[in-house]
């Protein structure tokens, strides 16, 4: 189980933010936010949207 800090954050230089592709049109996702997970030092859930059909996607990332 994991938790969640309830506000999210800016994005971190220090994050790699390849911006992935969307699974349903291929598009190429726009980053919307990092949030921290607590108890987790280090890792933080990445949000992505697809501007063409509207998905959303996030990705789990450990901060460099």
């Amino acid at each position: 189980m994991r938790i969640h800090v309830s506000s999210p954050t800016e994005a971190r230089p220090n994050f790699v933010l390849a911006a992935p592709s969307c699974p349903i049109c291929k598009a190429e996702m726009r980053f919307v936010r990092a949030t921290p997970i607590i108890f987790t030092p280090g890792l933080a859930d990445v949000s992505y949207v697809c501007d063409e059909c509207g998905q959303e996607t996030k990705r789990t990332l450990k901060q460099t």
